[in-house]
């Protein structure tokens, strides 16, 4: 019968981090999750408004209030829906992607600092 190999094993370590590859990925990441943003807020809206939950609100703060109140259907309109998921998803993109080109140069100072990550790689 053969014996398996033993399984070898490598240490690295990682030292530096390509900013240019950062900014991108973390770009690509937020991307998506921001696209993930847009269609769960439209189909949320588009729920509530289909189930009534939005007028149902509306005339509970109304009876509550003993006057008639328009500023939730106003407020959750959906041009004003669509342009307030739009404004947090280019504030997410913008932001995601500037954290991500910072960590980046965090971790290469760091890293030229204390000698980097050491990282273990088995072949199995």
């Amino acid at each position: 019968m053969n014996k398996p190999a033993p399984a070898k094993q490598v240490r690295l370590r990682l030292v530096h981090i390509d900013f240019w590859s950062a900014v991108r990925n973390s770009f690509v990441v937020t991307l998506a999750l921001s696209t993930i943003l847009l269609v769960f807020n439209l189909v949320t809206w588009l729920l509530l408004t289909v189930l009534g939950v939005i007028d149902i609100i509306n005339t509970t703060i109304s009876d509550i209030l003993g006057v008639d109140f328009f500023g939730l259907t106003d407020l959750m309109s959906f041009p004003s829906m669509i342009v307030f998921t739009l404004l947090t998803a280019v504030v997410n993109i913008v932001c995601g992607t500037a954290l991500g080109a910072l960590g980046a140069v965090a971790f290469n100072f760091i890293a030229r600092i204390t000698g980097g990550l050491r990282v273990g790689f088995t072949n199995d």
